[in-house]
């Protein structure tokens, strides 16, 4: 079994799926004068949107709070009018009638100062009457067409405004938008909706539009400015967001520049505020308003497993060390903790430093000095290292690195790869991410490729490692809203060139663990030597499928099978048997990120693997 302790903020309370543990659990007590009332909703026509309604509905999702008096129901009743009225634009029903009655008087007409009881029922009865169907949809740009680009839509049909489709008003808002943001990309920051006219014809259940759309002047952007920095230099800032002046006004742009703030780290709040007004001579002013937050942060945290036993881990981190985001970051990490003999615990202890905004915006300069041993079953390392490089991106998507890497080691108690050794590497990596989210994807797909030639003096070989590693997701059930998301992901791996037993064994491929092939020990897969134990392979080739179902908004089950196994030979021997394992986890969204809890079981376990395997983390699997 594997549990995690999580630091916690100091605070008066704490709070998980709403249950407060200690503290910061009392309610404000309801004021003399509160009104308790029931909500009872009635709709007479298509009963298919009575939960659109609903969720429009203010005093629905409040009525399990007193109101504070009278008056403030009555005008809660008052406002739902507006609330359920536009619920039935959204459904495209535009001949419905709406009555509120709180103790069977009509909310509109009881006067806003009438005293009601300690409680009151609430009635709300909506007719809906016929679903409208758009007819004769018109859109003028002014003062003229737009110009032809087949990338963007180009006509009512294109927009979603089909003659004889139902007449959803999120159909019209959403073209709205559609029709700005199009002129928004061709550098035209203040194209506006100069008109809408929308004209429900209720003899015939029809609805026509006539939306007229100002592109407005074409810009390029203009200077920047910074508001709101204390300790970071506002010129770095602004060169860092990469808005050039001068170049065509591109939200594309802003929404780079906005990545690239928060790539900072600095800023607990960031916003881009385009001008008011185009210049005369043509170009857009840029405010970036920014608040900084704390410059130094450290954690700690703890964990237990059945497996590998007690760790501890902790961390200092400063973010701002000469005012242009410079990192220094101290981490050390235990494991194994509750093993008789010190010997055979896990160190590390490293030192990180980032410097952003090297030679352009787009890369940064990355450096760790580390120490550490490392204690799996077959094996003993001890190694120090520095690894130094940069990191560019191309576009938000696209990622080069490329390092230069030096670590002495002593490999001991192992039957391969084991000796002195000094490792000199050239690590490089083309990272492309191309799924719509960091922790919790629902489409696209991610590829990483890492090619990193060596040479190890001590004996003397030259060789390279490449690895390769690809994920791909498919969500079904809608863009916003995928009930279901099918997700997979393959890794491969290689070290060729010198033979098994002159690379060091920490540089060898396991596989086996909660990044690998779960219900496995970590490093707990691969070659097996004549004692029976694993050891490591030039080689590996692992897998993934799982299937990511939503049950409710916030709990989502997936089941999952892992396999694949670590190879002698240079390349994957497919000939060879891959291992197995199959189990299921519980995921509960937050707006951080799914926080994941699975279960595996592996299918071919040997001596020494465990029956069953337990993981805890934050953001999905892969």
């Amino acid at each position: 079994m594997i549990a995690a302790l999580v630091p916690l903020d100091s605070a008066s309370a704490f709070e998980i799926f709403g249950f407060h543990l200690f503290g910061g659990g009392d309610k404000t007590p309801p004021p003399p004068d509160a009104v308790t009332y029931s909500v009872d909703l009635e709709v007479i026509g298509d009963d298919s949107i009575r939960k659109t309604l609903l969720n429009a509905s203010t005093l629905e999702e409040e009525k399990g709070e007193p109101s504070p008096g009278s008056a403030a129901l009555l005008s809660r009743a008052r406002a739902d009018y507006q609330h359920l009225l536009a619920a039935l634009y959204t459904t495209g029903h535009y001949g419905g009638t709406i009555s509120i009655t709180v103790d069977g008087r009509e909310a509109a007409n009881t006067p806003i100062d009438a005293e009601l009881g300690d409680s009151a029922e609430v009635k709300i009865t909506v007719a809906s009457g016929p679903q409208y169907h758009f007819d004769d949809v018109t859109i003028v740009n002014r003062p003229g067409p737009i110009p032809d680009d087949h990338t963007v839509p180009q006509t009512p049909e294109e927009l979603g405004l089909v003659d004889g489709a139902p007449a959803l008003s999120g159909v019209i808002l959403a073209s709205e938008s559609s029709l700005v943001g199009r002129w928004r990309e061709k550098g035209h920051p203040k194209a506006a909706i100069e008109q809408r006219t929308v004209t429900a014809y209720n003899d015939r259940d029809r609805v026509g539009v006539d939306i007229v759309v100002a592109p407005g002047r074409s810009a390029v952007f203009g200077g920047t400015t910074v508001t709101g920095t204390s300790r970071m230099d506002p010129g770095f800032v602004a060169w860092y967001a990469g808005i050039v002046p001068g170049e065509p006004f591109d939200p594309d742009d802003l929404e780079r520049a906005r990545d690239q703030l928060r790539r900072l780290d600095v800023f607990q709040a960031s916003r881009i505020i385009e001008g008011e007004e185009i210049l005369p001579d043509g170009s857009l002013p840029i405010e970036i308003s920014v608040a900084e937050r704390k410059r130094r942060v450290f954690g700690f945290g703890a964990k237990y497993s059945t497996i590998d036993g007690v760790g501890l881990e902790g961390y200092w981190r400063h973010r701002n060390l000469f005012g242009r985001a410079e990192k220094l970051g101290v981490e050390a990490r235990v494991g194994g903790i509750d093993a008789e003999d010190p010997d055979q615990y896990n160190y590390r202890l490293a030192v990180n430093f980032l410097k952003p905004g090297v030679f352009t915006p787009y890369t940064d300069f990355a450096s760790t000095l580390y120490a550490e041993q490392e204690r799996p079953d077959t094996y003993r390392s001890r190694a120090v290292g520095l690894k130094a490089g940069l990191s560019h991106r191309i576009g938000r998507r696209l990622t080069l690195e490329g390092y230069g890497l030096i670590e002495a080691s002593t490999i001991d108690e192992t039957t391969v790869g084991d000796g002195d050794f000094l490792w000199f590497g050239l690590p490089a990596a083309v990272r492309y991410d191309g799924s719509d989210n960091a922790l919790n994807p629902t489409r696209g797909f991610r590829v990483n490729w890492q090619e990193q030639p060596f040479y190890e003096a001590g004996h003397g070989n030259f060789g390279f490692v490449s690895e390769v590693e690809g994920t791909v997701y498919r969500g079904f059930g809608g863009v916003r809203n995928d009930r279901v998301v099918l997700a997979g992901r393959v890794a491969l791996g290689s070290i060729y060139g010198p033979p098994l037993d002159d690379v060091p064994a920490n540089r060898l491929f396991f596989a086996g663990g909660g990044g690998s092939i779960r219900g496995y020990p970590y490093r707990g897969v691969g070659p097996i030597n004549k004692k029976g134990d694993v050891i490591g392979g030039r080689s590996y080739f692992v897998g993934s499928v799982e299937a990511r179902v939503n049950v409710t908004q916030s709990i989502g089950v997936v089941p999952f099978m892992d396999f694949g196994n670590a190879f002698r030979s240079e390349f994957p021997d497919f000939s060879e048997r891959l291992r197995f394992a199959v189990g299921a986890g519980l995921r509960y969204n937050t707006g951080l990120g799914p926080l994941r809890f699975d279960v595996a079981v592996p299918l071919d376990p040997i001596d020494g693997d465990p029956s069953v395997a337990f993981y805890i983390g934050i953001g999905q699997a892969f």
